[in-house]
């Protein structure tokens, strides 16, 4: 996934870090009838 990332925003992919966590039993996510994404990015200007 990270070198996807990489190759796709022409990053370093040291540079990408993805992580990964369960819902612990709650929730539709939890119980394994769903799922669920969520995606944040730092940007910052280089001027």
């Amino acid at each position: 996934m990270r070198d996807a990332l990489a190759e796709t925003l022409t990053l370093d992919i040291a540079k990408i870090s993805v992580k990964a966590k369960t819902s612990e039993g709650m929730g539709y996510t939890g119980d394994g009838s769903g799922i669920a994404a969520y995606a944040v990015a730092l940007i910052t200007s280089l001027t």
